[in-house]
């Protein structure tokens, strides 16, 4: 409860800065979900077919560039005209602000995660974000991003983790795979009974 609050804490502090509405910060997570690195425009498909009462997606766009989360350059596509996500272009200060916010997720999990492995009596360092990210600051962003920011789903991969570490020897590889492969997925198959067992090759997972 208290991981849920301080993510609850950290949303409520992105609303009150940008002057966001709850709606616009969430349609803001399914845009940047939408883009060329995460290619998953199919869920804010989902939302604006699915949700009736959802305010178009122009005046969302209008405002969003009025409050400055993304660029006065960028061309909102008017009524009928196709709208790329890919092409969005985000203000700096807003995606600064979002990255601070980001880390209390990543640096929660990045204190969960084992940081040393023994195999073959030989210790490893699997904690070192260094490997895929230039900062801590890009690790917790990737991190923000695979999980859609969302507190519910961060609390979930933190349970899962735990699980992991106590009743399995899942987790060998380096934290920057554990993250950009979703590997908590494999641990909910592995926590659900989906395999009867699992293998390792050590010489691939560092």
């Amino acid at each position: 409860m208290e991981r849920l609050s301080l993510s609850i804490t950290n949303t409520l502090g992105v609303l009150s800065k940008w002057n966001l509405s709850t709606e616009e910060l969430f349609i803001t997570q399914l845009l940047f979900l939408s883009s060329a690195e995460e290619q998953h425009k199919e869920l804010l498909i989902e939302y604006y077919n699915n949700v009736k009462t959802a305010t178009p997606l122009g005046d969302i766009l209008l405002s969003l560039q009025n409050k400055g989360i993304i660029t006065k350059e960028y061309k909102i596509p008017k009524k009928g005209q196709k709208f790329d996500p890919e092409t969005l272009i985000f203000n700096k200060n807003f995606l600064a602000g979002y990255l601070k916010y980001s880390c209390e997720l990543g640096i929660e999990l990045f204190n969960v995660y084992p940081h040393f492995v023994n195999i073959n009596g030989l210790t490893y360092d699997i904690a070192n974000f260094a490997k895929k990210f230039n900062s801590e600051e890009d690790f917790c962003f990737a991190y923000g991003k695979a999980i859609g920011w969302n507190p519910n789903k961060h609390k979930q991969v933190i349970e899962l983790v735990q699980w992991a570490k106590d009743n399995t020897d899942f987790l060998k590889g380096n934290i920057c795979d554990f993250v950009i492969s979703k590997a908590w997925l494999r641990i909910e198959e592995l926590k659900n009974g989906d395999f009867d067992s699992l293998s390792f090759d050590n010489t691939t997972i560092l």
